[in-house]
């Protein structure tokens, strides 16, 4: 298979036609900004002359006004202007004053004008430096090498050379007798993995016959648009050729080709290069850059065997767990926990089928921030919950990851794994094809055959992951009853029985060393909640002899034995001094913004975004850490980002006209001629007035309910008895039909009882920002409009989790906004770059650059 064609690096006719329009709207602005000048200039003249009436200013004012605004603006400004003149002129009573406040009214309208015009041209400046210092976007990126690559990529290739010596035959043995045997004389486990096997065989005929399709391509080019592994320029070639439906059809039919002669596919003879890039987290990774029909070849593969897969397996928990939940009612926490369990985290890296459009694997999706951000809720709410219902008992919580895992797998452990599943020889032998990629890294060098780990960011590499842990999940499943919540190899588990988590830890370790992986030991980490009623001499500890020492993080949280998750301040520090460098050398205003919000965005991210079960503790706790994250970065103005930027603004161009910049508009969003600064302290207000401001019910407070509730349930059964009618009561009947007692009624709040449900779900929920209070005026409501894009149509707009962002925002500096501009809308619309705002926010910032502190 051929490598695709290099692609010519002149500008693109739509970049050449984007560049043009930009040109000719940033012109525009300086046009304003020039006659504004000339008249106000003109106007301020009259002004002094004292020869020239009142009344003849005024109306020198409104042919200023026509001139400067046309049309629109009489209409918006001069609406009841000829009543008034007419009257003005003819009426022999009256006094002076009523003339001066239509000449300020008026003159107000032009100083609005101008100012306005002014920050327009500002804007159009700040959006030509950005502009002007892009490369073209058609063009391949060039590939930067700095000593952490180097060192990433000398550790890599130590690892992915060396086939690892592993017993196989005790694999295949393990497989046989302890993973997918029949325990305990289990006859519906058997016919439960007979199923499962007999299902992946019969899958394997039908995909080797399946017509690929249109849809099929489009899916695997949006799993490769959205996922992690292409750079912006070959994203934006891909894009392009998924709206070309020739293309489109072209790959669908070579596709199909392809997967009908499968046994006799191979990597290209000239290898596939190694690309290592940088995330803002400071972390290299490699990414492999085949070709087109290569790379949407074995997306759709993947995609196709994962889908399978994860149907299968989802379907594989619903049996193993059948049992769990005929022992709990459906409206308790229990049945929730199983049903989240399966939903969310079972499988959870890999693609559904029916997720949408976008055929975007799991692994690769935002959401998948989401999930593990509900972990964080989710282990939070089983701590509360736990201090509650055992408070003379620990709780144990576990997080680990693998160490070098997707390099580390052992191609060998996988071929058997899946055989096991039931895949057939051609798909085997395609499988261990694809492992064996001929890969190297610098121009000019010779490939060189995997014989260890998986490409990243394949759809392939994702599922045989996913697999290969899955393993370990079962195993520990089926022998303690544990479930690992895992977001690929990001592992927690948790549990009030302390030997029960001992032996969990005890499998894992023993599958990690038989399959070759090795646990992360800085990122292994254990604590014992101590019980609520640690001081009772009748609690007793039990302490873990086996578990990792290391503490729990989460993010840029720690897990303290009270149960709190509080900011490490001190791992914050290196990515300030970084945060601080880049944007010391950000090479314009907007890229210095960009960076800003990405940074903050990603602080908030690693802090736990606000969720009800966290409460105004954490709010607190962001606000203080966000100040603390501040004075350091910008030391030298105390805090004070916005003195850091104007001053930046002030050096690259001329504010003098200006004076001191508004600062409303910073923050306002770029699409309304701001900068869209984030003001991360209107956010973590919002969220902590809706949580002052709501009335949830806790944990703490149902013990009390429960006494309530039995007693209303003894008054029911008094009743029910004289009746011999106990409908609605059994479950909380004894075989000989008397009811049970309050200490055996508390002991199935996690199994049976509702209202326990409805607090652990509402613990779970994010917390919202509250909405401000907001201005009614005509003018304010507009505006909100504008700044959520609400369609002029009339139509609804569905709202989005910024909108009350923006409210805040509209509210906190609309009034400034207002008397800076004498109106809202201070941007010019029609000369508004749309085309090159597009771009901007599609643009990443490049993270590969090192930073020297």
């Amino acid at each position: 298979m051929q490598p695709q064609a290099s692609t010519t690096v002149s500008m693109s006719p739509d970049r050449e036609a984007l560049s043009m329009m930009t040109k000719l709207k940033l012109d525009r602005f300086k046009q304003q900004k020039m006659k504004f000048e000339e008249e106000h200039a003109r106007i301020v003249a009259q002004q002094a002359d004292a020869s020239i009436s009142l009344l003849d200013k005024i109306e020198i004012l409104s042919k200023s006004i026509e001139k400067l605004f046309g049309e629109e603006g009489k209409d918006r400004y001069l609406r009841n202007f000829e009543p008034f003149m007419a009257v003005a002129k003819a009426n022999t009573s009256t006094l002076t004053n009523l003339l001066e406040n239509q000449y300020e009214s008026l003159l107000k309208v032009i100083v609005g004008g101008k100012k306005r015009s002014e920050y327009n041209y500002l804007f159009g400046s700040i959006m030509s430096q950005w502009l002007s210092g892009q490369n073209n976007e058609m063009a391949p990126l060039k590939v930067t090498t700095t000593k952490d690559s180097l060192l990433t990529n000398e550790h890599l290739e130590k690892i992915i050379f060396e086939r690892p010596m592993l017993d196989l035959e005790q694999w295949r043995e393990f497989l046989q007798t302890k993973l997918f045997a029949n325990l305990n004389n289990d006859q519906k486990w058997e016919t439960i993995f007979d199923e499962f096997k007999s299902a992946t065989e019969r899958y394997s005929k039908v995909l080797l016959t399946e017509k690929v399709t249109p849809a099929d391509v489009q899916r695997a080019i949006s799993g490769l648009i959205n996922g992690g592994g292409l750079d912006d320029y070959r994203k934006r070639l891909l894009t392009k050729l998924k709206l070309d439906e020739n293309a489109v059809n072209e790959f669908a039919s070579s596709l199909t080709l392809l997967i009908s002669d499968l046994s006799d596919w191979r990597w290209t003879t000239e290898g596939v290069r190694g690309i290592f890039r940088r995330n803002l987290a400071g972390k290299y990774r490699c990414f492999y850059e085949e070709d087109f029909l290569t790379a949407i070849f074995l997306e759709h593969i993947g995609l196709k065997w994962s889908y399978h897969f994860k149907a299968e397996l989802k379907e594989l928990f619903l049996l193993l767990t059948k049992k769990a939940r005929t022992r709990c009612s459906s409206n308790s926490i229990q049945h929730y926990r199983l049903t989240m369990q399966q939903k969310d985290y079972w499988m959870a890296s890999l693609p559904d089928e029916h997720d949408g459009e976008s055929g975007v694997a799991a692994y690769e999706q935002n959401s998948s921030l989401d999930l593990k951000t509900k972990l964080f809720y989710l282990v939070n709410v089983e701590i509360q919950l736990h201090q509650v219902v055992r408070p003379n008992l620990p709780f144990n919580v576990v997080t680990t990851d693998l160490e070098w895992f997707g390099p580390s797998i052992s191609h060998e452990i996988i071929q058997i794994f899946l055989q096991a599943c039931g895949i057939s020889q051609i798909w085997l032998d395609f499988f261990d094809r694809f492992l064996k990629q001929p890969v190297y890294y610098k121009p000019g060098d010779a490939p060189r055959q995997r014989q260890r780990g998986v490409p990243i960011s394949h759809s392939l590499s994702y599922l045989f992951s996913e697999l290969l842990i899955f393993g370990m999940d079962l195993y520990v499943y089926r022998n303690t009853g544990i479930f690992n919540y895992r977001l690929h190899d990001d592992f927690w588990f948790f549990h009030h029985d302390t030997p029960k988590i001992d032996q969990a830890w005890t499998l894992m370790t023993e599958y990690a060393q038989m399959t070759g992986l090795k646990f992360n030991a800085e990122k292994c980490g254990s604590v014992q909640i101590q019980p609520a009623n640690a001081d009772n001499q009748a609690v007793q500890v039990l302490k873990s002899s086996v578990l990792p020492s290391k503490e729990v993080k989460w993010g840029f949280l720690n897990l303290q034995p009270s149960g709190r998750f509080t900011v490490n301040r001190d791992a914050l520090v290196p990515y300030l001094d970084e945060m601080k460098d880049r944007l010391a050398k950000a090479p314009t205003v907007l890229e210095w913004v960009e960076i800003y919000d990405q940074y903050i965005s990603f602080f908030m991210r690693n802090f736990g975004k606000c969720a009800n079960i966290l409460g105004t503790y954490h709010t607190e706790q962001m606000w203080e850490t966000f100040q603390v994250l501040h004075k350091h970065v910008f030391s030298e103005t105390d805090g004070n980002a916005i003195t850091v930027l104007a001053k930046r603004i002030e050096d690259n161009f001329s504010t003098s006209s200006i004076g001191q910049l508004c600062e409303g508009w910073f923050y306002w969003p770029l699409i309304q001629g701001g900068l869209g600064l984030k003001n991360i302290y209107l956010t973590l207000y919002g969220y902590h007035q809706q949580l002052l401001l709501t009335n949830l019910e806790t944990f703490s407070q149902l013990p009390e309910k429960d006494v309530e509730l039995y007693a209303d349930l003894v008054e029911k059964y008094k009743a029910a008895k004289r009746s011999r009618d106990y409908k609605g009561l059994l479950e909380y009947l004894h075989e000989d039909e008397t009811l049970i007692t309050l200490d055996e009624y508390t002991q199935i709040r996690e199994t049976c009882h509702s209202h326990w449900t409805n607090v652990y779900q509402q613990m779970l929920q994010v917390t919202l920002t509250r909405r401000p209070p907001f201005d009614q005026q005509e003018e304010f409501n507009r505006a909100l409009r504008g700044m959520l894009g609400t369609p002029s149509t009339g139509r609804s707009r569905r709202k989005g989790p910024d909108d009350n962002y923006v409210m805040w925002l509209l509210s906190y500096y609309g009034k400034q906004i207002q008397t800076t501009f004498n109106q809202l809308d201070f941007i010019d619309s029609a000369s508004l770059p749309i085309g090159l705002i597009t771009l901007m926010k599609s643009t990443k910032i490049n993270w590969n650059t090192e930073s020297e502190n």
